[in-house]
């Protein structure tokens, strides 16, 4: 009895054209490498996507401090007689036409009925140059720490000669 050594491809149960693919452990080295990939990429997005928010409330709180330092700047200016009344933490504003009341609450800042969500608080008040407590000002500074590091407001006026003369005739 001779025996034959077949060949492998020979066989009857062997297809002939063998198909080139993958091994499963090859496919799973794969996928934990994807894995990763994928996860550091979302961990990249969130730190992205906080700092995008950071830099979004900053510039609000920047914005918002810039719009409320231009009203105030323009009722100083516009109105003739400014008060601070220290009890109610207000600041009132009269003119012969308008008046205009601040109050300064210790989450937000009233201007008459509008709320303005900023927590502001007075440092220091003046009149003719001199620091006062309460009563007539020409000057105040207001300090926006709460909101941004080191942001103060300085806010002036010119006392013009009605002022004194309405102080004059007891108006």
């Amino acid at each position: 009895m001779k025996r034959t050594i077949r060949n492998y491809q020979d066989s009857e149960f062997m297809p002939k054209n063998k198909i080139q693919s993958f091994t499963l452990p090859e496919l799973l080295v794969v996928m934990i490498i994807t894995a990763i990939v994928v996860g550091m990429a979302f961990s990249v997005l969130r730190l992205v996507q906080k700092q995008i928010y950071a830099i979004e409330t900053n510039f609000n709180k920047t914005s918002s401090l810039a719009l409320f330092e231009q009203r105030l700047w323009q009722d100083f200016n516009e109105l003739n007689t400014i008060q601070f009344k220290d009890k109610e933490k207000s600041l009132l504003l009269e003119s012969e036409m308008d008046t205009v009341v601040y109050s300064f609450q210790e989450n937000y800042t009233l201007r008459n009925n509008d709320t303005i969500k900023l927590k502001v608080t007075t440092n220091k008040l003046f009149f003719k140059g001199k620091e006062v407590q309460e009563g007539n000002i020409d000057a105040v500074s207001i300090s926006a720490k709460t909101e941004l590091p080191d942001y103060e407001i300085f806010v002036s006026k010119k006392n013009d000669i009605t002022f004194f003369m309405n102080k004059e005739d007891g108006l």
